[in-house]
């Protein structure tokens, strides 16, 4: 294995088009809404934000984001539309559980706008654009297919607009209709909150796991699109940051035979807190799927009800050295 490398130029950062301050959620496809709504609520101790019935669509989250966790339920290939009839899904997408999408929150409109106007210019392929109420996006596609949307804020006490049902809220944006806002509208100290009876206490969401077969070309999309800095790489593994420095990062490329979602990772306080949250799991007869206790960091793992992983994790003070992960599964180390 060769030497893994250290923090990447920050020269590559200027060069990309987006430049990411964290991962704001990850959005999952669903067969039932409902049972992973409860999974994620009643056992995870996400709160439940906000939901979009007509796009069978339910938001959850501890609130350093409007949401961590987002997830819609499969389409069962029948198109749904946002407002003024926009296609939001088509019938020919969402056909099974798994990610819909990674969401990559920006400091404000005018990053969001200009690297959306020198995408068009260089002629880089982009899905949509889309106005959230909340929130302006562009939805872009991986190498592997994999969804991405790269979005800023447009309102700050998001709280006050989402909650409880809501009606249909995603419209066409048009980019170049005004002039953006250059403030950055998110909130430095959120109200934090999570489900005090539920087993898990978590904190925030940080990270996702890809594995993917094209290690090369994905680290080229999410350095030169996504503006994402590479961290720690070696040929098998690469660790991707955001520009918040409380994130170590925010995705980790794992090699792999064939493309696909590995899970997302969040944190927990402490480990007295993982602990506490081991017991409570056991008490309610949930059972975990793995578990990872490395110098680098403890953690345990879940399955929802489609299957789908998800990781609960305390970072520990000893650096990544995935050489010294035993006989724990390589994207179960990182």
């Amino acid at each position: 294995m060769s030497s893994p490398s250290t923090l990447q130029d920050p020269r590559q950062a200027s060069s990309s088009y987006f430049l990411p301050r964290r991962l704001g959620h990850v959005n999952l496809w669903v067969d039932d809404l409902g049972a992973s709504e409860r999974f994620y609520n009643e056992v995870c101790g996400l709160n439940v934000e906000f939901t979009e019935p007509d796009l069978i669509a339910t938001f959850l989250g501890t609130g350093h984001t409007p949401h961590d966790l987002g997830m819609m339920q499969t389409t069962k290939g029948v198109d749904r539309y946002g407002r003024n009839g926009l296609l939001q899904l088509p019938g020919s997408i969402g056909l099974a559980p798994g990610l819909n999408h990674l969401a990559w929150e920006l400091e404000n409109e005018a990053d969001l706008v200009s690297a959306w106007k020198r995408m068009r210019d260089d002629g880089v392929e982009m899905d949509m654009t889309v106005d959230h109420q909340v929130a302006h996006s562009v939805y872009i596609f991986d190498p592997d297919h994999n969804y991405n949307e790269f979005y800023c804020d447009t309102v700050k006490d998001w709280r006050n607009v989402l909650k409880g049902e809501m009606e249909l809220i995603t419209s066409r944006w048009d980019p170049a209709s005004a002039e953006p806002f250059t403030e950055g509208r998110y909130e430095t100290s959120p109200t934090l909150r999570f489900v005090e009876a539920a087993p898990i206490h978590p904190y925030r969401i940080t990270h996702a796991v890809l594995q993917t077969a094209q290690l090369e070309a994905m680290t080229d999309f999410y350095t030169r699109i996504g503006g994402l800095r590479i961290v720690r790489q070696d040929e098998n593994v690469v660790y991707l940051r955001p520009s918040l420095e409380s994130y170590e990062h925010a995705l980790v490329l794992v090699r792999g035979d064939v493309p696909a979602y590995h899970h997302a990772s969040f944190q927990i306080k402490d480990e007295q807190e993982l602990e506490a949250a081991l017991k409570r799991l056991n008490a309610a007869g949930r059972k975990i799927v793995g578990q990872a206790d490395l110098p680098w960091k403890r953690s345990f793992f879940m399955k929802d009800v489609d299957g789908l992983l998800s990781e609960w994790y305390v970072a520990r003070s000893a650096p990544i050295d995935l050489a010294q992960r035993g006989d724990t599964p390589l994207a179960w180390a990182v």
